[in-house]
């Protein structure tokens, strides 16, 4: 019964291990943003073209990551270009706009919505939210949440960076069916060769 046991646990320390392997190997996330031009915001219409325009520059970057854990990821470098919207232009407008978000190869459209407050001497943009978006792969799921961000421009342009905390999920580990029909056939055959062994010692 004791040789049974010690099997037995060999056994379950070998499928452990094979479990455990891959959720200590690092996890590359690398996340493309497709990038977005936004002009006359606010414009009405008076104004000069062109200008209170707001450049997401498209990027990609590759993070490392072991099992869970979470970062944050530059999704776009920001320009934002300031100058005369127009006579009545002035107070608070809103507006909405999008982007590809591409992650190990899996795109998604990320929507955004923003709002300007057009000022006498300063023009002040603000990205207010997006939808959350998940991404699901084989062994883990990657979460991502857009930073809320301000920029304020005051005549001429000014920089900033949209950012988004990116969550990694690890994806519970369920054995496969051929690794559980090893560990049985094993276990079966253990089994029957201790009886043998009894019977041989009895008779």
């Amino acid at each position: 019964m004791r040789l049974f046991t010690k099997i037995s646990l060999a056994l379950a320390a070998i499928l452990m291990s094979i479990a455990i392997a891959p959720a200590a190997k690092a996890d590359p996330v690398t996340i493309s943003s497709g990038g977005f031009h936004l002009s006359n915001l606010a414009n009405d219409g008076t104004g000069a073209p062109g200008l209170d325009s707001l450049v997401g520059i498209a990027t990609s970057a590759t993070h490392n990551i072991n099992g869970a854990g979470s970062f944050i990821a530059l999704l776009n470098p920001l320009t934002f270009t300031t100058g005369f919207t127009g006579l009545n232009s002035g107070g608070a407008h809103s507006f909405t706009f999008s982007q590809l978000l591409t992650i190990n190869g899996q795109t998604q459209v990320l929507n955004l919505v923003g709002s300007i407050d057009i000022g006498h001497l300063v023009d002040t943009v603000h990205i207010i939210s997006a939808a959350p978006l998940t991404f699901s792969f084989n062994t883990f799921s990657v979460v991502v949440n857009v930073i809320p961000t301000d920029l304020d421009g005051f005549g001429g342009l000014s920089c900033g960076d949209l950012k988004a905390k990116i969550t990694v999920v690890p994806n519970t580990a369920v054995p496969e069916p051929a690794t559980l029909t090893l560990l049985g056939l094993g276990l079966a055959g253990t089994a029957a060769k201790l009886r043998q062994r009894r019977k041989k010692r009895a008779a």
